[in-house]
């Protein structure tokens, strides 16, 4: 009963919204029509103040030109756009501006109005170019993730800011959100953490280097034989691969998904799509059962690993002890830059890998964290989304995976840099000092 009642209220509210959208007149142009009419009725009219009337008159004038302007121009939208559908599948990037297909009028031949509209669903930023006699819109999200439809909402209003209509639009086309790679296109560090020759096992693949060595059988090429060993011992032996588990063949690698993860997860898709983590690998992230081994299947795990940012770590021991069932492999584990429930999770998986795991944490620059007072969190709007990782929430993180004997790994995605303990330590020495002198560090 209680939850009808919510959805009733719900419905009542945006009803009323709705409502306040249409009715053509904003609080200004109610103000101005409200006393150039009592002017008229109270003082002009009845003083014969004919340079009053004159005035009065024009502002209404004004008015009505400006709301019959803003009407026509949102029925000539709303009719424009009422019947457009986007491709079924649209691709998108994080942190940057992109076209999305969706134009509408520019209203240039529609006297004293201007047009613009907003994503009311997802979060977005919005450009909006004109292209001849149409604006064109360019798109800049901040978080990845699949997205079933578009949310706009539209407001034409005059130059005087008297009249103003807003109406939305449902575009039901489906957004993927790929996470930005940013300046981490290169990350040759992937490379080296992704090594695993120190560990052969008997049940690998001949392709290793040719250093053991057995008896010759009929059909071995000549030029495999030992010639060396044959002129002290007058046996032919020949020279065959160590039986191994290489780089490539040994490598599996995780997603783990929480607050703060998208640029861990653009780092990912970096080492997924260039081929950093080998030639064969297996790749896994929350959010998804099972394992991907191509560039395909391990886009598609990133992307929904943004639907399981609550639970993050939950399914990495299944993962991990279905990769090791044909030996022991090298572990690359991408995390967030910012703790959680995943980090005890994830310790618990990895503390008895330590020696062949790798931790890979994505941030966007970093800074010291600012404590807002009460006063401000009380009369203040609350701040936007954080896009620059904390400094001590990174800490944290490093911290805790470094007690158990883990080297971690910070990439700057903004920058395409790695950053070492003392670098972090400068750049929040550097962003958290005075004004002068955090400029006199920066030359």
């Amino acid at each position: 009963m209680n939850e009808r009642f919510r959805a009733w209220g719900r419905r009542l509210w945006s009803g009323v919204g709705t409502g306040f959208e249409l009715f053509p007149l904003t609080p200004l142009g109610l103000l101005v029509v409200f006393a150039s009419s009592a002017a008229l009725i109270e003082i002009a009219i009845p003083e014969m103040d004919v340079v009053l009337v004159a005035l009065g008159w024009v502002v209404l004038a004004i008015a009505l030109v400006s709301m019959l302007a803003v009407i026509a121009g949102a029925l000539r939208i709303y009719f424009a756009i009422r019947g457009y559908r986007g491709p079924d599948e649209r691709k998108l990037e994080t942190l940057r501006s992109l076209p999305t297909g969706f134009s509408a009028p520019g209203l240039l031949l529609v006297p004293f109005v201007q047009v613009f509209w907003e994503w009311e669903e997802p979060d977005a930023q919005l450009d909006l170019d004109r292209h001849g006699f149409r604006l064109v819109e360019d798109a800049t999200l901040f978080a990845r993730g699949y997205i079933q439809g578009v949310r706009r909402r539209v407001v034409v209003r005059d130059v005087f800011g008297l009249a103003k209509v807003g109406f939305r639009h449902r575009d039901p086309g489906r957004l993927t959100v790929l996470p930005s790679a940013g300046a981490l296109r290169e990350m040759p560090i992937l490379i080296s953490m992704s090594g695993g020759d120190e560990f052969p096992h008997p049940m690998g693949i001949d392709d290793g280097d040719r250093v053991e060595l057995r008896r010759y059988a009929p059909g071995d090429p000549a030029r495999f034989i030992h010639w060396k060993v044959f002129s002290r011992t007058r046996k032919l032996v020949v020279r065959r691969p160590e039986r191994a588990l290489t780089r490539a063949r040994r490598v599996v690698s995780y997603l783990v998904a929480g607050p703060g993860d998208e640029a861990s997860a653009g780092a990912a898709r970096v080492a997924v799509e260039h081929g950093a983590l080998g030639t064969e690998w297996v790749f896994g992230a929350d959010g998804s059962l099972g394992e991907a081994r191509d560039a395909a299947g391990g886009i598609e795990r990133i992307v929904r690993s943004a639907d399981a940012k609550d639970s993050g770590a939950t399914t990495l021991r299944s993962f991990v002890e279905r990769a090791e069932t044909s030996g022991p492999a090298a572990l690359v584990l991408f995390v967030p830059a910012e703790p959680g429930p995943w980090v005890q999770r994830a310790l618990e998986v990895v503390k008895s890998r330590a020696n062949r795991t790798k931790v890979v944490i994505g941030v966007d620059g970093i800074e010291p964290e600012r404590v807002r007072p009460w006063w401000a969190k009380a009369v203040l709007a609350a701040p936007p989304p954080r896009r620059i990782s904390s400094a001590d929430a990174l800490e944290e993180v490093v911290r805790a995976f470094a007690k158990a004997g883990i080297e971690a790994v910070v990439v700057d995605r903004t920058h395409g840099r790695r950053l070492g303990e003392l670098h972090r330590r400068a750049m929040r020495e550097a962003t958290s000092a005075p004004g002068p002198l955090r400029k006199r560090r920066a030359a």
